[in-house]
């Protein structure tokens, strides 16, 4: 218990992290496994530790705070992003984590840590301590792999708790992945969510600008059989996205 106290204020740590209060790593994994003996430090994982809160019986490390710690710069994205600003309300129990560097998932206290893979670490702010992507990235980076991360309905779910986003971060993630067809679908989607995010006309003008409209894409390319061209956008989505999540997610077209 020498250096619980001390550990216990990083609520995810790493071996590394231990050395700098323990002192030298013969030191360490001796205290380390001692801890973990007594019960006053659970291993989350291969490198990966957490104190006990002895008051409540909980890891001191919430989904987020492990995320945050299982690269040198994992982050909360996609699904969890949105859940972590509180713009989802239900239960999900995979946490969906960026990272420059491949990791293997692994599952702890019933929530499965899913790895995704990126070349950019733009927008990825730092908030309690906890590493997680703007809301405008989490935005784009969700219409940019919808169908892979989160269904349509999901989304729309997400979207209709946010009340204004900045359209030059928005604009900033589209250039870092300089997808045209990106820009298409992101125009479509946030084109019903033009007032509750208080978009100008001035953005989808822009989308519009940078979007090809001879090359033509699919909003979900794992969900086509639901799908309709739309011929403002170029692309092929659904008839009415807003209706998904009045229809249970049956698609009215």
């Amino acid at each position: 218990m020498k250096y619980y106290q001390k550990l216990s204020m990083i609520p995810a740590f790493t071996f590394k992290d231990a050395s700098q209060i323990i002192g030298n790593t013969v030191l360490v994994s001796k205290n380390l496994n001692a801890m973990i003996k007594e019960g006053s430090v659970h291993r989350i994982k291969r490198n990966l530790y957490t104190c006990i809160n002895f008051s409540t019986g909980d890891d001191y490390a919430s989904r987020y705070d492990i995320a945050s710690k299982i690269t040198d710069d994992s982050f909360l994205s996609f699904h969890s992003a949105f859940e972590f600003y509180g713009f989802y309300n239900q239960s999900y129990f995979e946490v969906q984590v960026c990272s420059t560097k491949r990791f293997t998932e692994f599952s702890y206290n019933e929530y499965n840590y899913k790895n995704f893979l990126t070349n950019s670490l733009v927008q990825v702010d730092v908030i309690q301590g906890v590493r997680v992507a703007t809301i405008e990235r989490t935005i784009i980076d969700s219409i940019n792999m919808l169908g892979k991360v989160m269904d349509a309905e999901e989304l729309v779910k997400c979207l209709e708790l946010i009340h204004r986003v900045k359209e030059k971060k928005l604009f900033e993630m589209l250039e870092v992945y300089d997808k045209e067809v990106l820009y298409r679908k992101v125009g479509y989607v946030l084109s019903y969510f033009k007032e509750d995010l208080r978009l100008s006309d001035n953005f989808f003008d822009k989308c519009k600008a940078k979007g090809v409209l001879s090359n033509k894409g699919y909003l979900v390319p794992n969900d086509k059989s639901f799908l309709v061209f739309n011929s403002e956008w170029g692309i092929y989505a659904y008839g009415n996205l807003r209706k998904l999540t009045f229809k249970g997610g049956e698609v009215d077209v």
